[in-house]
């Protein structure tokens, strides 16, 4: 059963190209939390509170 084994290189990391993407990864959640941060504190501003009064 030599066909199952992984060929040079197959089993390795690739180096430069995910680190990119987890880079890019990082930089969207970060705005994700911020942006959810940020709706969380103007709702609690103009409504006082994190939902709207009901029976408006």
């Amino acid at each position: 059963m030599t066909g199952l084994s992984p060929g040079p290189g197959r089993s390795s990391r690739p180096s430069a190209d995910s680190d990119v993407y987890t880079a890019l990864l990082c930089v969207a959640f970060l705005f994700l939390l911020v942006a959810t941060i940020y709706v969380g504190y103007r709702a609690q501003t103009l409504f006082g509170g994190l939902l709207p009064p009901g029976g408006a």
